[in-house]
């Protein structure tokens, strides 16, 4: 499942970890997202990924259902000066639709 386009709020309080800032490119975050996302989504135990705030600035977070510590050998912490935020979730599955 590919969250994209949702700010939902990368406040650093969670699971997670947060690599320093470095400078941002000339791409939008958008624009990281979708050409990051095939490559993080195959990684075992990615369920999901969208853009997200962390203190006040733009940032990328992973939903995961393994432990974040698992897979910081093949997240960074930073892409292109976002922020990137790995969260464990557990699995997500789509709901049924009742008709």
């Amino acid at each position: 499942m590919v969250i994209a386009g949702n700010l939902s709020g990368c406040d650093g309080k969670g699971i997670g970890t947060v690599g320093k800032g470095g400078p941002m490119t000339e791409r939008s975050i958008d624009e990281v997202l979708k050409d990051k996302t095939n490559e993080w989504m195959s990684i075992p135990g990615v369920e999901g990924v969208a853009i997200g705030l962390y203190k006040g600035k733009p940032c990328i977070r992973i939903f995961t259902s393994a432990r974040p510590q698992q897979l910081r050998a093949k997240i960074p912490p930073t892409i292109e000066g976002y922020p990137v935020i790995v969260e464990q979730t557990g699995p997500i599955r789509a709901l049924e639709q009742k008709d």
